[in-house]
């Protein structure tokens, strides 16, 4: 049986005396932007004062107060707390704090690395499991959404630690839960997280540089979404796929494709989803110096990757997989003989190394370092 929340009862009781919330903003002297926040379950909740006048307003008979008192009912920690023992109990509210957990996970990983979010991460992709497991009736979509979206990050995460298989396995079981929501509801992100999982798998496809299901899989996440800044991923990695085949025409033809969708996404922010935040014109930038790198066409490549790290800015500079870059940026330098900007970037590659304990980006720069040695 579904737990009755506070902002259930409110509703409950206030369509019962047939009130709007505007009358009821009237009688209550509470703004409408409140008592819609307090049906919809968005923290914090009113106090035991203010759920007492409401009740006394809508003839409540303390039906108010005593779900307000309810364990598990009052307070983020508390909820998660409850629901972690009792799975049937999630509802909107403990949905919506393990959607800012995840948000605040994706910020972690970009200052911490993915070595050591795979630690933090761990207790709260189980708790997210359990709960898609057990989730029935109206509020299975939204947790299906949740546990989707965590295990994109999963994957993610084991693909940015170099851990190629349990990446691919993750990037499986967030389709799965995404080909569910798109088919069972009307959620919006049902459709982009297919997209997603598909374009994170030609990621995981470039990273083991395969060409064929980097390209393929790029073009299946473009077609599959409706969110331009997703369809601009796709296509710049899709360019990525054919640049590691030479195929130049191919490259640019995306590349310029990809620069259309993200003009669209920027005009149009509300058709992105949530875990696209990094996406930027700099991002789409520091691709095209790859695409460049990758093609030969070192020059292009320096100009590129230059003016997409300052673009992106210094969040993105010291993250992770910015260092990445810098180490894309530092091989094209080595290649046209500037021995030093290479060692400066590689140092700056490595303290991020250092900062985050990401071994795999300790390998890359061993590995830069062993041919700046040569």
């Amino acid at each position: 049986m579904d737990t009755i929340t506070f902002g259930d009862k409110l509703r409950e009781l206030r369509t019962a005396r047939q009130l709007t919330l505007r009358q009821l903003a009237d009688r209550s002297h509470y703004s409408r932007s409140k008592l819609s926040n307090w049906e919809h379950n968005r923290l914090p909740l009113p106090s035991e004062g203010e759920a007492a006048k409401l009740d006394s307003i809508l003839d409540g008979d303390g039906a108010l107060v005593a779900t307000l008192r309810t364990p598990g009912l009052n307070g983020a920690g508390e909820r998660i707390a409850y629901v972690a023992k009792h799975p049937r109990a999630v509802d909107t509210v403990a949905v919506g704090v393990l959607h800012d957990t995840l948000a605040g996970m994706r910020q972690l990983e970009d200052r911490f690395g993915a070595d050591r979010l795979l630690v933090m991460t761990a207790e709260p992709v189980r708790l997210v499991e359990k709960l898609a497991d057990e989730a029935v009736g109206d509020i299975r979509p939204a947790v299906v959404d949740l546990a989707g979206q965590w295990a994109q990050f999963a994957g993610w995460l084991r693909a940015a630690a170099g851990k190629h298989g349990q990446a691919h396995e993750w990037y499986l079981r967030a389709l799965e839960y995404a080909e569910e929501v798109d088919a069972t509801s009307v959620l919006p992100t049902g459709r982009e997280l297919i997209a997603t999982s598909l374009s994170m798998r030609g990621h995981l496809a470039w990273s083991q540089r395969k060409p064929g299901p980097t390209v393929g899989l790029s073009a299946a996440a473009a077609k599959n979404s409706r969110s331009p800044g997703i369809r601009a991923m796709a296509c710049q990695q899709g360019a990525r796929g054919h640049a590691l085949l030479g195929e130049a025409v191919q490259a640019d033809q995306l590349l310029d494709l990809a620069q259309a969708a993200m003009a669209d996404a920027q005009q149009h922010p509300e058709k992105e989803p949530p875990w696209i935040y990094f996406y930027s014109p700099g991002y789409l930038q520091m691709q095209r110096g790859l695409v460049a790198s990758l093609l030969g066409r070192r020059e292009k490549a320096i100009e590129e990757l230059t003016a997409g790290l300052k673009a992106a800015g210094d969040d993105v500079a010291g993250a992770e997989f910015g260092a990445k870059y810098k180490l894309a940026l530092a091989s094209a330098h080595l290649a046209g003989g500037n021995c030093d900007m290479a060692r400066s970037l590689l140092e700056e590659a490595r303290a991020t190394a250092l900062a985050t304990g990401s071994a795999d980006l300790a390998g890359e720069v061993a590995a830069l370092e062993a041919r700046l040695s040569d």
